[in-house]
């Protein structure tokens, strides 16, 4: 987890969030590396339920960054400016998945930096990169099942035996 944590603006653009009621998940392989994954990723994928809500934009003003909602041509969102940098992705759609809500329903909350943020689950995760499967989501594949792995033996050790 040491690899995704936040800078001090982006704490303040992620507590903003939730201040603000934004609602989001961490996603993609940041997820996963939250999740215990054995790989890197210098990025962090945000995937928003709705991209056009105002707050948005409030919570990265809030931090000191610029947020383009990406409604000019063919430009993606983005979050950025001098102080947030351009470490945050925000995700359009994850391939193999359910809506939003659906998703959200099931993030796991995860207390890192004293932010609790909710996450896609690792299982998920993995669903998402193999449909998607591109080369680099491909090859992250072994990485991906290991960690689910490790999770699952932690999670029935956590139960006891005859669980």
């Amino acid at each position: 987890m040491e690899s995704l944590a936040f800078t001090p603006a982006e704490r303040v653009l992620l507590a903003a969030f939730e201040e603000l009621g934004v609602r989001y998940m961490v996603v993609g392989l940041s997820a996963a590396v939250l999740q215990g994954a054995d790989t890197v990723t210098a990025d962090v994928d945000l995937w928003f339920e709705d991209r056009t809500d105002a707050r948005i934009g409030e919570a990265v003003r809030r931090a000191g960054g610029v947020w383009i909602p990406g409604n000019f041509g063919m430009m993606p969102p983005t979050i950025g400016g001098d102080i947030l940098g351009d470490r945050f992705d925000v995700v359009l759609t994850l391939s193999g998945l359910d809506d939003f809500a659906t998703e959200r329903a099931g993030a796991r909350l995860m207390r890192v930096d004293d932010l609790d943020l909710p996450v896609l689950p690792l299982r998920r995760v993995l669903r998402s990169k193999r449909a998607a499967a591109r080369p680099k989501d491909l090859a992250v594949l072994p990485a991906l099942e290991a960690a689910l792995a490790a999770q699952e033996d932690s999670e029935a050790s956590d139960r006891g035996p005859g669980s």
